[in-house]
């Protein structure tokens, strides 16, 4: 009898250990990974900001957002995807302001008004071109410039005792953003027969 009774219970130890691996298999078997959290977070890629990027950057991320989402389109719209690849490659006029754009532009615009800012400008005068000076780094749509105009107005104030002095300042805070750039130089001692007067040479009259 007790050899039987030993057969009868590793049989029963036997199943039992069948049985708790079955159960453990089918635990795993329906907790799968799931992998759609990742997959949503890497699927949407921030929009380029075009006043931030220079152009060459800028239309070389949207031809990458253009072709990506074009992945499972139809040939059909093979077309399509040559003509704005063909927009994308030049430059227009009548669109929005890349970085390098905006940067020259607003250059020209800060140069032409200290052009044209008083020769003996009165206390209010002053005041009004501190304040606005000072208010660029605040509300320019690039960042990274914005941060670099606020460094030259901490360690280099503008001058705006005369036009001459506001105009050399002008000039002076540019070349420091040129030379970060890697940029050429310009002469300061030039600068409002550049901005002002016109060349000596009369080819801007």
């Amino acid at each position: 009898m007790s050899i039987f009774y030993n057969i009868y219970n590793s049989y029963l130890v036997l199943v039992n250990s069948f049985q708790r691996g079955v159960f453990k298999l089918n635990d795993v078997k329906e907790k799968p990974v799931d992998n759609t959290y990742n997959i949503i977070q890497h699927s949407q890629a921030d929009e380029p900001c075009r006043s931030c990027t220079d152009f060459r950057t800028f239309n070389r991320m949207r031809r990458q957002e253009f072709s990506q989402s074009q992945v499972h389109s139809v040939n059909s719209q093979s077309t399509n995807n040559i003509d704005e690849t063909k927009i994308l490659e030049h430059q227009r006029e009548d669109c929005p302001l890349d970085k390098d754009e905006l940067g020259r532009s607003t250059w020209k615009l800060l140069h032409t008004i200290a052009a044209t800012y008083s020769d003996k400008p009165s206390q209010e005068d002053q005041s009004n071109m501190e304040q606005f000076i000072r208010l660029i780094p605040k509300v320019y749509p690039c960042e990274t410039c914005a941060n670099d105009f606020a460094e030259i107005l901490t360690y280099h104030p503008p001058n705006i005792s005369s036009q001459k002095s506001f105009a050399k300042w002008m000039c002076e805070a540019h070349n420091m953003v040129n030379r970060k750039l890697e940029k050429p130089l310009f002469d300061c001692s030039k600068v409002n027969e550049r901005w002002r007067d016109g060349w000596a040479d009369g080819h801007c009259d």
